[in-house]
């Protein structure tokens, strides 16, 4: 950072903040203020640069660098704090823990959100319960440091963690209970909310609206709460992430597919599929797309409206797409038996429930077990097959687990 400072390379000064913070492009721009996260991702690929002096001090301010590390004039908050509890070295304390930090700095928030998302990039091949204990303590951490006096850039970096690391901890602790404590989960969602609208980062915001509808739709079971919360989703990330914005219309095609609206449905998801096609690197969604998500949401929308080939179809394409192992993966196998068994092809139903228990006895996810026992509980017609029975020991196992 000192060096990319003195020769005022601002499209490393940005990518740098970028990597170590985990801060969006939205977040950036609100923190240098009067810049478009467009802007920042022009600065960033090197498109545009910075030549103003007053940008350059927005820049020192959004991103608590000291002025005559970029030659301008000290700012005011300098004043109040130490450069070196800004911007520490901490080469120089070999047994630095977080956990222990009472006044945090930039790197100190900086290190915790870095753990948050090595702990998000496990959760989806590892059951939720490994991972709720350490990100409780974390989020507790952030808590605290909220009520910390601190300079601007430093809070408002405490603040996005915050948005952050209470979605994650929704996820998780909704996940874990097997998609039941729905309370309990909408009051970490609703944390995040009130974070992200105090950090102006619609991002954050619309991650956590979408959470909360998946609460709503595969929780509650209620298509006309969860709808109104992806159209909300999609109304707040619409100038931001195009990503998001597909998310938020796939999610609105599965309500309407519950409701039993085929044409809502269908209209919903050519438009997420217009958004998605929009996607960039540079989109401050595209960590959450991944390979076979649409055809994973699609094939449950055609399964919904009774269309149970058609759901086939694109499950089955899904299942070699998604990743190996995932909680995603055990959704879409779960589905896809649902989608067999509609169609009486019980042989071929229990096969792939095995596969999908195979794939949930590693990660618990609370969605593929649901769909598990569903499928399970509608072939109890065909009991009187050998297949069926044996399944059935299978799945008391995996209770039992």
């Amino acid at each position: 950072m000192r060096r990319a400072c003195a020769a005022r390379d601002f499209q490393e000064i940005f990518r740098l903040v970028n990597r170590r913070t985990g801060s969006s492009y939205a977040v950036i721009a609100s923190a240098v203020g009067k810049m478009t996260s467009g802007r920042v991702s022009d600065i960033i690929r090197g498109v545009r640069s910075i030549r103003g002096q007053e940008v350059i001090e927005r820049v020192c301010d959004g991103f608590g660098i000291p002025g005559e590390m970029l030659s301008v004039p000290e700012r005011p908050w300098e004043q109040s704090l130490p450069v070196a509890d800004l911007m520490p070295n901490r080469n120089a304390e070999p047994h630095y823990s977080v956990e222990a930090v009472e006044n945090p700095d930039l790197v100190t928030v900086a290190d915790l959100r870095q753990r948050v998302q090595t702990l998000d990039s496990r959760y989806a091949t590892e059951p939720s319960t490994v991972l709720v204990a350490e990100t409780g303590r974390l989020l507790g951490k952030l808590t605290q440091w909220l009520g910390r006096s601190a300079p601007y850039p430093v809070s408002r970096d405490v603040q996005a963690a915050v948005a952050e690391t209470s979605t994650f901890m929704g996820q998780l602790v909704w996940d874990a209970s097997g998609r039941n404590d729905h309370v309990t989960a909408r009051a970490y969602f609703g944390q995040a909310v009130n974070a992200a609208r105090e950090l102006g980062d619609p991002v954050s915001e619309g991650l956590a609206l979408l959470r909360t509808s998946f609460v709503a739709l595969y929780g509650e079971k209620n298509p006309s709460a969860g709808l109104k919360l992806t159209l909300e989703t999609a109304e707040k990330v619409q100038k931001s992430s195009n990503i998001l914005s597909g998310l938020a219309f796939l999610h609105s095609a599965e309500a309407h597919a519950m409701l039993r609206r085929r044409i809502e449905c269908e209209k919903s998801l050519r438009a997420a599929e217009r958004f998605l096609g929009r996607a960039e690197p540079n989109d401050a969604g595209f960590s959450m797309v991944s390979p076979g998500q649409f055809g994973r949401l699609a094939g449950s929308c055609f399964l919904f409206l009774g269309d149970a080939p058609r759901a086939e179809a694109l499950l089955q394409e899904s299942v070699t797409e998604v990743r190996e192992k995932s909680k995603s993966q055990a959704i879409v196998l779960g589905n896809l038996a649902l989608a067999r068994i509609q169609q009486k092809k019980v042989d071929e139903a229990v096969g792939t429930l095995h596969r999908a228990i195979e794939v949930v006895e590693g990660n618990r996810g609370g969605g593929g077990l649901n769909l598990i026992f569903k499928a399970g509980k509608e072939l109890q017609s065909w009991n009187d097959l050998s297949g069926v029975r044996d399944l059935n020991s299978r799945l008391f196992g995996l209770i039992a687990a």
